[in-house]
């Protein structure tokens, strides 16, 4: 799938694929995982190169051209 993120288009930085697949993690802090709140933690959302298995992490969601 091809996706966009802060107005272009991602490309992989390691061998300038454009299709990745999409991902979620969590962000884990060391603060609120030893109060045992890790559900609290903010996600990121990661690419993952479907050519070379280079991920690409990002904050807001990438879009594709049919959302």
């Amino acid at each position: 799938m091809r996706y966009h993120a802060g107005g272009a288009v991602v490309s992989c930085p390691c061998c300038h694929n454009d299709t990745f697949d999409k991902d979620y993690r969590q962000l884990n802090t060391s603060g609120l995982s030893f109060l045992g709140l890790d559900w609290a933690n903010k996600n990121a959302t990661i690419l993952v190169c479907q050519r070379c298995t280079h991920i690409s992490w990002f904050m807001k969601d990438p879009f594709t051209e049919q959302e």
